[in-house]
């Protein structure tokens, strides 16, 4: 097995859990200096939950990114001591020696050199560097993507893995929008469209310049709450042009639109926009959710749109969840608007 392969089958053994879940996980190992690992895709808040946790456990934060560190940032070099010319002081003392707890979050540790990781295997197992060790109740985390994101990562030898509490980040519009209800300053009808749009609305693509992760939602989501009116371009900026035109849109419409519940718990009564482009809209986010289990009430609410709406869902729903034509709602709408679908 090659050494990605390895890497990535480890990372699999890994329970994923939302921020919600982890929130409290991370500040009960937090509380009790238990080294802990998470990984997870980009921009899935795994540094902003690390610091939730050390402020909430009381414990000043050090953030060290360390795949821009040298082995030496953490050992130091060594250096004559001006008070005794036969002394050699190492400037890794005057660095880590501080007489209370705080927290060591080693950030982008699957991106730092192999003698980096080296010198943060001994921080997670014994609170040492060396022969120097840190203050009693220091915690140590640290942070990374996985090997299969294609973000960067480097294989990380086990030893890190066997020395922390291991964690992933789980990655769902469910599990984002649960964890931006607990700020204040978001723009609500971002959530809404997340909710609408479902997972669909998170992508991340090596190749592309600008992804969609839970990140970047919730940068939109601040922006939009601060200025309600900011402006296409400063959006696309951080989601990408076709989830910016969407989310516009959505905000323009929304008084029009229902809500995903809505359509689910009582598709026959669910509001239906009156303008073509409320119904092009509201077809397209709802075959976002098309699946085996919901797909019978959504067939029943695409019922009450005009016919090339109905076929604009059916096409849809199909491209997203192939699996969907095998329901019986499937069916029974192809035998009754069979030349709408042609």
């Amino acid at each position: 097995m090659s050494n990605t392969n390895s890497q990535i089958a480890q990372e699999s053994e890994i329970v994923e859990l939302s921020p919600k879940e982890l929130t409290p996980i991370l500040i009960e190992h937090a509380l009790a200096a238990e080294s802990v690992g998470l990984i997870g895709p980009p921009g899935s808040a795994k540094s902003e939950l690390v610091a939730k946790a050390a402020k909430a456990a009381g414990l000043p934060l050090y953030i060290n990114n360390r795949e821009m560190q040298d082995v030496t940032d953490d050992k130091g070099l060594p250096m004559r001591d001006t008070d005794n010319a036969n002394q050699l002081v190492w400037f890794k003392d005057k660095k880590w020696m501080v007489d209370y707890p705080f927290a060591n979050f080693m950030d982008e540790l699957p991106r730092a050199q192999m003698a980096v990781m080296g010198s943060s295997a001994s921080f997670l197992l014994e609170n040492r560097l060396d022969d120097l060790y840190l203050p009693k109740g220091t915690w140590h985390s640290w942070a990374g993507n996985r090997t299969s994101d294609r973000a960067g990562a480097n294989r990380v030898p086990s030893i890190i893995y066997n020395r922390c509490y291991m964690y992933a980040t789980r990655y769902d519009a469910e599990s984002q929008v649960e964890y931006m209800l607990t700020m204040d300053d978001v723009d609500h009808l971002t959530m809404r469209y997340l909710r609408m749009k479902g997972d669909a609305a998170f992508q991340f693509d090596a190749n592309k310049v600008i992804n969609s992760t839970p990140r970047a939602w919730t940068t939109v989501a601040k922006k939009l709450f601060r200025n309600p009116d900011a402006v296409y371009a400063t959006i696309a900026g951080r989601i990408g042009k076709g989830f910016a035109t969407e989310l516009m849109a959505f905000r323009n419409l929304a008084p029009q639109l229902p809500s995903v519940e809505e359509v689910l718990l009582n598709p026959t009564k669910a509001r239906v926009p009156e303008s073509v482009s409320g119904q092009f809209l509201v077809t397209d986010m709802l075959a976002d959710q098309a699946s085996t289990n919901t797909f019978d009430a959504l067939v029943e609410y695409a019922k009450r749109l005009p016919p090339e709406m109905q076929a604009k869902f059916m096409k849809d729903s199909l491209i997203r969840k192939p699996e969907v034509a095998n329901t019986k709602a499937f069916t029974a709408w192809g035998v009754k608007f069979g030349e709408v679908l042609r």
